[in-house]
């Protein structure tokens, strides 16, 4: 295919405009062509960057013209032509421009839980909600019921769970995860910048742009999901490189492979993938899109004998679009349909719930739950996954024809 032909259908698969032909004519140009997927993939993420900007332009917008109450698609367009050339000169350059001045250095993104957010300023207490500014110095706590996702001003992410608490000490270069456990998306350093820092109570991981989980606990424990990092510990000054798909603690230093398990296991990819978005098909091969009352997630697996297995989880990696809500797992109540011929009339109806995820997902995170309680028998398994928020919290995982597929691990003894 070549490449004018290749935009065409690009523009409009983002435009939601594209037929089931030219659907298929894109997956196949996607699929067996390894430029057009990188092509593809970098364009979904700045597509994904325009929206969140947008949303934000949008509220803006009211603030100052609360007469218009919603301006024609033709006016639509040009912003976000506008926006997007920002956004390509700031990729371009090196840098991204925030709207955040004078002593902001981050801002929390979301929020999810049933209190708000706590953000310790000096000798004050603020009750952070989405869009609350940070400073440097700030100590923002999650208690047992909230978790949050911030955004500092270099690019780089923090997603933080239950019960931790981190200070944004000389932010955005370090932080300090006092405790509890925290993602990590890090912005690239570019040329003469420091590598970024998170200090633990036992020990200093040295960053220049990767992704990874982090516990601050009796010990700090590190899982590296792309790239690598470098991790000292406080006492001794001992160090070890920690790279993509490893995981090191700072007691004794020993990086092992993620994959490494006490339980043999078998993995399963889905015979069938796919979103019904308001009843309709949403097959954005490659993707599978959750969101509050509009679009449920139906993956379709073969089971084999389970008389050796004793437990299975699901595991799941957002790819572009990360949010923030309950994640919810069912079992469907039949498996008797697959990619090419499902509609609302004949879909699986969720029976019993096997499994939640509460709470932020990141970008790149894996998602990895225990559904055991659905797998009972031989034979194939629907699972069907919802979301109880809507709007810009959607989370879109990888679908069975990414790098990132769905995985149903079935695990057995040695």
């Amino acid at each position: 295919m070549d490449d004018k032909r290749f935009q065409q259908l690009l523009t409009a698969y983002f435009e939601d405009d594209l037929s089931e032909t030219d659907t298929a004519e894109l997956h196949s140009a996607v699929t067996s062509s390894d430029r057009h997927r990188r092509r593809f993939q970098e364009e979904s993420r700045v597509n994904v960057l325009l929206r969140e900007t947008l949303v934000e332009q949008t509220e803006l917008q009211s603030l100052t013209a609360s007469c218009d109450v919603a301006p024609a698609r033709s006016h639509w367009r040009v912003a976000f032509a506008a926006i997007a050339a920002t956004i390509l000169v700031a990729f371009a350059a090196g840098y991204w421009i925030h709207r955040d001045s004078g002593d902001s250095i981050g801002v929390c993104m979301s929020i999810s839980g049933a209190v708000d957010l706590v953000v310790r300023r000096d000798d004050d207490l603020f009750r952070a909600t989405p869009g609350f500014k940070l400073h440097e110095h700030d100590e923002v706590v999650c208690d047992s019921q909230t978790q949050a996702m911030l955004r500092l001003n270099d690019g780089s992410i923090v997603s933080m769970e239950t019960n931790s608490t981190l200070k944004l000490e000389n932010a955005p270069s370090q932080v300090r995860l006092i405790q509890g456990e925290a993602f990590f998306e890090i912005a690239p350093r570019q040329n003469g910048m420091p590598a970024f820092e998170v200090l633990t109570g036992h020990s200093t991981i040295e960053v220049m742009g990767t992704v990874f989980s982090l516990v601050a606990s009796a010990n700090t424990e590190i899982k590296v999901y792309e790239g690598s990092v470098t991790l000292t510990r406080n006492s001794d000054r001992a160090a070890v490189q920690v790279g993509s798909q490893q995981m090191a603690t700072s007691d004794d230093l020993a990086v092992q492979d993620l994959a490494a398990s006490p339980l043999e296991s078998v993995q399963l990819s889905p015979t069938d993938d796919l979103t019904l978005d308001r009843g309709q098909r949403e097959k954005k091969f490659q993707l599978l899109k959750v969101e509050g009352g509009r679009r449920i997630v139906y993956l379709r697996f073969d089971l084999p004998e389970l008389n050796r297995f004793r437990s299975a989880k699901l595991r799941l990696t957002q790819a572009i679009d990360s949010g923030s809500g309950t994640l919810r797992f069912f079992v469907g109540d039949h498996s008797d349909w697959n990619e090419a011929k499902l509609t609302e009339s004949i879909a699986p109806q969720p029976t019993i719930e096997v499994a939640q995820h509460r709470g932020v997902v990141a970008r790149g995170q894996v998602v990895e739950v225990d559904v055991s309680a659905a797998v009972k028998n031989p034979g194939p398994l629907t699972i069907i996954m919802t979301l109880d928020q809507s709007g810009e919290n959607d989370i879109w995982f990888g679908a069975r024809e990414s790098e990132t597929p769905p995985v149903l691990i079935l695990n057995r003894p040695h």
